[in-house]
Formats: C-alpha cells, sequence, structure tokens
C-alpha cells in the first residue's frame, strides 16, 4: 500500500512551543474512490480502478455491496439497491426463508434472491403445456 507521508510541526497555543509529528495519509492511486488501506482490506488492486474487468469500479462496486472481485457480482441497475446482510435458509413454507437461487428480471439481469434480503419479494411464475 502506498501512503502518502506529511511531515508537520504542531503549535500550541498555550505558548509549550511546537512539537513534529508524523502523518500518514492512505492514497487512492486509481481514482476509484477506495483508499489504500481499503483495498488491501478488499484485495482489490490498487492501481487498477477495476480489479475484475467488469465495468464497475471497486469504489463502485462496494458502495453498492456487490464483489470488486467477481466479473459476476456488479450493482443492480433495476432500481432497487442491493442489501448488504447474511441470510440464512429456514424452509419452504409460507413465511420462510427460502435457499437462495437466481433468476433473469425483467431488464434481462440475473439477480440473486437473497441480495433483496431486507424487502419483501414477490415472485411470479407462468407455465405453459
Amino acid at each position: 500500500m502506498r501512503t502518502l507521508f506529511l511531515p508537520i510541526a504542531l503549535c500550541l497555543s498555550s505558548g509549550l512551543g511546537c512539537v513534529a509529528a508524523e502523518v500518514t495519509l492512505p492514497l487512492d492511486l486509481d481514482g476509484d474512490g477506495l483508499l489504500g488501506d481499503v483495498e488491501e482490506a478488499l484485495g482489490t488492486d490498487p492501481e487498477n480502478p477495476d480489479s475484475d474487468d467488469d465495468g464497475w469500479t471497486d469504489g463502485e462496486e462496494y458502495d453498492e455491496n456487490t464483489d470488486p472481485l467477481n466479473a459476476d457480482s456488479k450493482p443492480y441497475t433495476g432500481g432497487w439497491q442491493i442489501d448488504d446482510c447474511e441470510v440464512e435458509a429456514t424452509g419452504k413454507s409460507v413465511g420462510d426463508i427460502s435457499e437462495n437461487f437466481s433468476l433473469e428480471d425483467q431488464h434481462g439481469e440475473m439477480v440473486d434472491l437473497h441480495d433483496f434480503c431486507n424487502r419483501v419479494v414477490l415472485l411470479i411464475a407462468a407455465a405453459e403445456w
């Protein structure tokens, strides 16, 4: 991780004099909105704004609760924000939490059911024989 090192002097108004101090600031080298220490924690490339080459910057994916290291995980443009929470399936009865699955939405995007974990999701299905 690259950082900006700033030697500064802190001067107190009480007349005690000045004291040397060092300040180290993480940088956003690739302009994706994530500072170097965040990129290091996520495992993304601090010199590439789009670590998974999916067309979304690492910062956009982080802000939208998607995985900036997985090209199949990208912000949902269908109008709803993806939530950041862990969901555990509880069963298959009314009121239970279903196993996670992916479906194509009306915009042609693949979405996971558990991405909408803090919302009521109405699934409409039809069949023709």
